[in-house]
């Protein structure tokens, strides 16, 4: 599979992923498609750095979605039900929270986060099975390339509290688990601000194959 195979969208919420990563944060990235299919917002993890046009930083509430989120001006997006928050990785219970909450019913997510991931608190409340939410997720090679990427910036920066989670990851995704420790002894991507996201990805095949 090529990078031009991959639908606009994934592509474009890759690509704030990726400059999470590059930014020096947790490479997790968002967006939202209105009802014509026009980007209205991005967002990127913040949360270990200032980053480059979001919302909040520096703060544990600084997730992909929420940047996104907070971005729609509900003066402006006065009716969300029919937009699509795309995201990088499975929404933990803060983001699947807000964005239940924001107004919109389409969430599609491109990788499983066993640890993390909270689409299954969906009709768990009263109040959580009020709106009609779409959910779709994991989306193939897709998940592999958010994976990857996580796995590899918490191993690069060694990160020790993300060991429990890249356990429960490994769970779903023991090769690519595998892959990103062994990237990381490599330092496979340690020209990371010289390459673009469709060239990790293309190294991502490579090593597939």
């Amino acid at each position: 599979m090529k990078w031009s195979d991959i639908p606009y969208i994934w592509q474009e919420c890759f690509k704030e992923a990726w400059e999470s990563f590059q930014e020096g944060s947790r490479p997790i990235g968002a967006v939202i498609l209105n009802e014509q299919g026009d980007i209205v917002a991005r967002g990127k993890s913040a949360t270990l750095k200032e980053l480059s046009d979001s919302v909040i930083s520096h703060n544990e509430l600084a997730h992909a979605e929420i940047n996104a989120l907070l971005k729609l001006d509900n003066r402006i997006h006065k009716k969300v039900t029919s937009y699509v928050l795309y995201t990088s990785l499975e929404p933990c219970p803060l983001c699947f929270g807000a964005f239940y909450m924001s107004g919109i019913r389409n969430l599609e997510y491109a990788a499983t986060d066993r640890y993390g991931g909270s689409t299954n608190i969906q009709d768990t409340t009263p109040y959580l099975s009020r709106k009609p939410i779409k959910v779709n997720g994991p989306i193939p090679i897709l998940e592999d390339l958010s994976v990857l990427l996580n796995v590899y910036f918490d191993s690069m920066i060694d990160f020790k509290k993300a060991i429990p989670v890249h356990e429960e990851m490994a769970k779903d995704y023991p090769e690519i688990v595998a892959l990103a420790k062994d990237w990381t002894r490599q330092e496979k991507l340690k020209e990371y601000h010289h390459l673009q996201i469709q060239d990790v990805f293309s190294m991502m095949i490579d090593s597939i194959n």
